[in-house]
């Protein structure tokens, strides 16, 4: 889509006089545009710039949302002009889910081994604990996880107890450093779909749009549960719907895109999702102990 400017007749930078035709300053190379206008119109021009967020964005949405896999076969068919990039739509997704992730309610319930040692907590103590707790119940992952988890929850209490801790600077540390681990598991996941479908000869762009296509899904499902938190604070129950429906729906994008059986998908997404969940897990309690040791 052609971009609309509101043009100048003379340079405002160099003094330069503009014919209609120039959209930017033959002398001084500044723009043709004048930017002085109500912010609505800058937001607008932001969107329609970064997502073409007029038939475009909201057809590449419900393709998305709706029809698992679609969007990573027409790329890969070459049919890409309708919709707004992958990475574009990546970053502009993830860009919202990390700010409301950030000014989320923290909401989570704190449930370890020793209740008794937790109503003792002062209420500092127990946020602090809750971000750790938020990243447990993320995990939900075998036995041996959850206990190492445990531990590293239990120097946060004793951290915490000390007034060593400001849990403030160790949640925003975690959120910032979780948008990067995500942005490297991204190919990572795309990796593991290209060694179990090696087979099939496709080139790795093609499995990282596919990666991408899913992780936007997934970062979406999560934008609407920290919605419903503002609304809803005692809505825990909800999240464990996000990885379920992720899951379900990655599994039925790769029936599509890879065009293989319902049972030979089954038999690649048991490995592909093992794998992909318990390099998230070490990445998160990775991230849980760096943002520990920087605090």
């Amino acid at each position: 889509m052609e971009k609309k400017r509101r043009k100048f007749t003379q340079c405002p930078n160099c003094g330069y006089i503009f014919e209609e035709v120039n959209n930017y300053c033959p002398n001084c190379g500044q723009e043709n545009h004048d930017l002085n206008v109500p912010v609505k119109h800058l937001v607008e021009e932001f969107l329609e710039g970064t997502l073409h967020y007029d038939a475009k964005f909201w057809l590449t949405l419900k393709y998305l949302l709706f029809k698992p896999g679609l969007l990573t076969e027409k790329f890969i068919l070459g049919q890409r002009a309708s919709y707004v990039p992958p990475f574009r739509l990546y970053v502009f997704i993830s860009l919202v889910f990390f700010f409301l992730l950030a000014i989320s309610p923290n909401t989570m319930q704190v449930d370890l081994n020793n209740p008794d040692r937790l109503a003792q907590l002062d209420p500092e103590d127990k946020e602090a604990l809750a971000e750790l707790d938020s990243v447990r119940a993320t995990l939900g992952g075998p036995v041996a996880e959850q206990q190492e988890l445990d531990k590293s929850m239990g120097a946060l209490v004793e951290k915490a107890r000390g007034g060593d801790v400001d849990t403030k600077q160790v949640r925003d540390k975690m959120i910032k450093n979780t948008s990067f681990l995500m942005f490297l598991l991204m190919p990572l996941f795309g990796y593991l779909l290209y060694l179990f479908y090696r087979k099939q000869r496709r080139n790795y762009v093609e499995h990282l749009m596919f990666s991408i296509h899913g992780h936007s899904f997934f970062f979406i499902l999560f934008t609407v549960y920290l919605v419903l938190k503002f609304f809803l604070p005692q809505s825990a129950e909800i999240f464990f719907l996000v990885p379920l429906i992720t899951a379900v729906y990655v599994y039925f994008a790769m029936r599509r895109v890879y065009k293989q059986s319902y049972l030979q998908t089954l038999l690649k997404f048991i490995p592909v999702s093992f794998l992909y969940v318990f390099c998230l897990a070490v990445a998160l309690l990775g991230n849980v102990v760096v943002s520990l040791l920087l605090s």
